[in-house]
Order: structure tokens, then C-alpha cells, then sequence
């Protein structure tokens, strides 16, 4: 005969024994010791909290025959018959399987034959969500008018796929997540009773890789215990799940938060190598970048009270974590691609958010034109001096000659001082100056502004090229990944009105603005100039077509 699995030897037989479940347990045993029991319940919950194993706990406290404040007895006949698996009055049906309207009809048909042993007939539905629309209308005219004999248990994980008719019949009960301590110390309840030698952390470890399921974690252990046997260590945990080592995963988030990438990515493919698995890798880097977040915030301690970490509060910025852990947040691993792919570009990506935007940053070697000189020596005149002079200017400063202006593109934007109210542009200014001398104070009014999932003022800064045409902004992103994004938050009604209201309120016009994303490659006229390596290569690089000629023969 072969051994049960720990999950099905240590099922919880009485209501007390159920884990992170308090809460129901208490009312299920109030209900049964009062002798309230409903005729029709809803357990909702993620897998593995123990909606089944409460469900058979109630049949037996309803049909036990010397029940103790609530509790089954676990010694009549009618207990003794659901914990052998051969109890009559307990039915079970897969709703996934048997979810057509004929099963729910012949279930319909069925309940009306009286117990053959206890007081009710009890019906365990599990995954109820997965019956047909038919199906749930044969089910609820059961529930509706149910025989004094019949309890009916419904089971699901997705309660929003169900019925709410059929939902109002029942009393719901929610089961929540267990939590990683309180599974931790089920399971080493489960290794004393099976003789088994564990170290605390190496449990902690499995809970933690459960995600809130006491069935998954009790799954772990057994297969832990089978492989390694006793006693049971936390490598040999983390070489079970996969999992790579805290001190290499500090590493990588350290160099990743840091902006150093090469490094980063050389970490990546070392811990690679070693045959993690990057599912894992990628939860325990969410998890790092996590705890720091929530310590800057004041949400919890420093992680660990490790060095490192507290370090890091104190140089990196709440923007980067955010930046970063959204980046994380967004990968998304696909078999057609490379493992490690979606993990370097979440790095990469992030770096590349955190970066100053190249119109910021102006060459070391190039020399500053004058109002850009003007505005590092007199910040508080930077504004009038951009402005065309009203009244005669000093003679140490000339005006500069419209041969000499500079371009507009090219002509950095005046630094205005900290806290300082904009002076008002002067009537007549054409749109895309106003827009050049306002750009800097629209992508500042929307740094903390978020559309539907990123920040405006981030994805702005990020922009190639801007310039105002008519009524209309168009903006161009040397990175596809910012282009899609900003095109995101622009078919939300919430991403544009903020756009377009700071925009009107910075070049101060009331009339309708609009908004257009260019794509970063030009598609026109692509599919000769696709089929060369060079060009290819150039676009990969951020390149974009300008002009195509074609080639003539010149043998004609």
C-alpha cells in the first residue's frame, strides 16, 4: 500500500485545526453548536487555504452524532465514514468536469432522496464558477428550494465568475492567504510528528515559495524531506526551488539600483549559469527592491538589518525605487525569447529611465551660448535676458544679430531660479517658442502626475524631440518601450487631460490642444531598406530613415 502525501495525511479533522482560517472556523462552530446550520454555503478563496478540508469538517459536525461544542467528535460512525472516504452522505463533484446542465439536472433529481445515515446530504461543489450558464440556472432553482435534508457546500477561487443570484443564496465565506509564519509553523508541527530534523529558515523558505497555499507548502516539504532527508537545511532548500542566494541577490539589486548596469547584467548571467530558476530569481529581486521601498517609506524596518540595504536608503532615491520596481513589475518571461532577455531589459530599462534626458545635458566640449552663460552667472535675469530686449541693452552685452541666433531646436531653455513665479510671455510669441521656454516647467507640474500606469513627467523628460504645430504637440521617443508607454497613457481620458491642461496652463492659450505620438522609425518605404543588415542594425541603435533613393541603372 503506498504512503499518503503529507497533504492528504495531515488534512485538518476539527475546525481547531485549521490554519489562518480562524475567523471561519469560529463561526462554523457557533452556526453548528447553535444548531444554525444553513442550507446552502459559498466558500471563496485562493487554492490551498482549506476550503475542502472545511467543507468535509462541517458534513461531519453536521451529521456527528455526539458533536463537542461544534467540533466532530472524529469517533461516531458518521465521522469515522468521512475521514475512511466511504461517508454516503458526503457527495463531491468536480463542478470542471461535470459542469453541463444534464450533471446539474441529475443533481436536481438526486437530492431529493433522504440521507442514509445522518441528519443531512451533504453536496460539495468544487470550482462552482466553472459551470455553464444553463448549469447555474438548473443549480439555483435547487438553492432556491432546497429539501430540509439537503446542505450544499459550494467551492471556488474566482467567486466574481459566478452568478450573484446564486452568491445572495448562500452564506459566503472568504479564506484568505495563509501567512509565512503561521504556515511555518503547521509545517514544523508536520516534520516533529514525522521525525524530521529542520531548520526554521529552511522552512520559512518553503512557505514563502508557497504563496499563502497550506497544500503547496506541505507538497514542498514532503518532496524536500524525500530528497534530502534529515536533517533539512536551507541550501538545500534553495537548491529544491531554485533559489539563488541572498548575498547574490543583494548584489544585483545594489548594482541595479546604482546604475551600473554592466555589472549588473554580468551578475545576471553568472547567477544564470548556475542554474537558478529566473522565475525565482525575478520574485526574489521584486522582493529586495520591495523591502527597500517600504523601508525609505517608513512602511517597515530596514530588510534583514543588513548593511547594504541601509546604505541604500540613504542614496537612492524614492524615484529610482519606483522606477525600478516598476520596471521589475513588468516582465514577463516567453518561450520564444531568451531566458535571461526579459530580466536585461528591465535592468536596462531602468537605467535608462532613471538618465537625464539628452536635451538636459549639453556637450562638455561645445561652447555655451550666451544665454545659457548669462543664465549660469545671473540666474535671476536668465528669463529677460531670453526675451527680446524691450529697452537698449548694456554695451558689455550686446543683442545678438538674428545671422548669429541660435536655432531654436538647439538653444538651451533658461534656467529659472527655485520657487520662482514664471513671468507672462509677451502677446504675439509664436507657439513653439512659448512651448521651448515653457517645456521645462510643464515636464516639473507633471513629475508626480501618473496616468493610468506610469508618470508623465518621467516619460517627458525621456522625449526626443518635441515641437508645436497649429493646435497641435508632437512628441518623438528614441525608445520604442517610451513611445508605447506615453501612447498608453494618451488613449486614457485621465493621461491626456492632465497633458493637455498643463500644457495650456504653461503657453497660456484656452483654445483645444491636441496631442501626437511619432513613432521613432519612419515605416514608410521600408520594405527594400528592411532587407539590409546595415539598416537593420542601424535601427536597432535608434536610428530612423530620413530619405530612401533608389537606385538607377545606369547601363541603360
Amino acid at each position: 500500500m503506498n504512503a499518503q502525501v503529507y497533504y492528504r495525511k495531515w488534512r485538518p479533522r476539527r475546525f481547531d485545526d485549521l490554519v489562518g482560517q480562524e475567523a471561519v472556523a469560529r463561526t462554523l462552530k457557533q452556526a453548528v453548536a447553535r444548531n444554525r446550520i444553513a442550507h446552502a454555503y459559498l466558500f471563496c478563496g485562493p487554492r490551498g487555504t482549506g476550503k475542502t478540508s472545511t467543507a468535509r469538517i462541517l458534513a461531519k459536525a453536521a451529521n456527528c452524532l455526539a458533536p463537542q461544542e461544534g467540533e466532530p467528535c472524529n469517533q461516531c460512525s458518521p465521522c469515522m465514514a468521512v475521514n475512511d472516504g466511504r461517508a454516503l452522505d458526503l457527495v463531491e463533484i468536480d463542478a470542471a468536469s461535470n459542469r453541463r446542465i444534464e450533471e446539474m439536472r441529475d443533481l436536481r433529481e438526486k437530492v431529493h432522496y433522504s440521507p442514509s445515515e445522518g441528519r443531512f446530504k451533504v453536496y460539495v461543489l468544487d470550482e462552482v464558477h466553472m459551470l455553464t450558464n444553463e448549469a447555474e440556472a438548473a443549480l439555483l432553482k435547487t438553492l432556491e428550494e432546497p429539501p430540509p435534508h439537503v446542505m450544499f457546500i459550494l467551492a471556488t477561487t474566482d467567486p466574481q465568475k459566478l452568478n450573484e443570484t446564486i452568491v445572495s443564496r448562500c452564506q459566503r465565506f472568504d479564506f484568505k492567504r495563509i501567512s509565512i509564519e503561521a504556515t511555518a509553523q503547521n509545517l514544523a508541527r508536520v516534520c516533529e510528528a514525522e521525525g524530521i530534523q529542520a531548520d526554521l529558515a529552511a522552512l520559512r523558505a518553503i512557505a514563502r515559495n508557497a504563496d499563502g497555499s497550506m497544500r503547496d507548502a506541505e507538497g514542498l516539504l514532503e518532496q524536500a524531506a524525500t530528497s534530502f532527508g534529515s536533517p533539512l537545511t536551507l541550501d538545500q532548500v534553495r537548491l529544491l526551488l531554485g533559489l539563488a542566494d541572498d548575498e547574490r541577490i543583494r548584489q544585483l539589486v545594489d548594482q541595479t539600483l546604482e546604475g551600473q548596469t554592466p555589472q549588473a547584467l554580468a551578475t545576471l548571467s553568472a547567477i544564470a549559469s548556475e542554474g537558478v530558476s529566473l522565475r525565482q530569481l525575478h520574485r526574489q529581486m521584486v522582493d529586495e527592491v520591495r523591502d527597500i521601498l517600504l523601508a525609505k517609506a517608513g512602511g517597515k524596518q530596514s530588510p534583514d538589518g543588513d548593511a547594504g540595504p541601509r546604505r541604500l536608503l540613504q542614496s537612492v532615491s524614492m524615484e529610482r525605487l519606483l522606477l525600478t520596481l516598476r520596471q521589475l513589475g513588468q516582465v514577463v518571461f516567453r518561450p520564444d525569447a531568451p531566458p535571461t532577455l526579459a530580466l536585461e531589459l528591465a535592468i536596462i530599462e531602468s537605467a535608462q529611465d532613471a538618465a537625464p534626458s539628452p536635451q538636459a545635458v549639453a556637450p562638455a566640449h561645445a561652447e555655451a551660448p550666451p544665454q545659457q552663460r548669462l543664465a549660469e552667472a545671473h540666474p535671476a535675469a536668465a528669463t529677460s535676458a531670453a526675451r527680446p530686449p524691450a529697452a537698449p541693452v548694456r554695451q558689455e552685452r550686446p543683442p545678438t544679430s538674428p545671422s548669429q541666433a541660435v536655432p531654436t531646436a538647439a538653444r538651451p531653455r533658461p534656467v529659472a531660479p527655485a520657487n520662482a513665479t514664471p513671468e507672462p510671455l509677451p502677446e504675439g510669441m509664436p507657439m513653439a517658442e512659448r512651448l521651448e521656454r515653457r517645456w521645462d516647467e510643464i515636464i516639473k507640474a507633471l513629475e508626480r502626475k501618473k496616468g493610468r500606469r506610469f508618470y508623465l513627467g518621467p516619460l517627458l523628460r525621456a522625449c526626443k524631440q518635441h515641437r508645436m504645430e497649429g493646435d497641435t504637440l508632437y512628441l518623438e521617443f528614441t525608445h520604442t518601450s517610451h513611445t508605447e508607454r506615453m501612447r498608453e497613457e494618451m488613449d486614457t481620458p485621465e493621461g491626456k487631460r492632465l497633458l493637455i491642461e498643463a500644457l495650456a496652463k504653461a503657453i497660456g492659450v484656452t483654445t483645444p490642444l491636441k496631442v501626437e505620438i511619432i513613432a521613432p522609425t519612419t515605416p514608410q518605404r521600408m520594405d527594400k531598406a528592411s532587407r539590409s543588415p546595415l539598416v537593420q542594425a542601424a535601427i536597432s541603435m535608434g536610428g530612423r530613415i530620413i530619405e530612401e533613393i533608389e537606385e538607377k541603372d545606369y547601363d541603360e
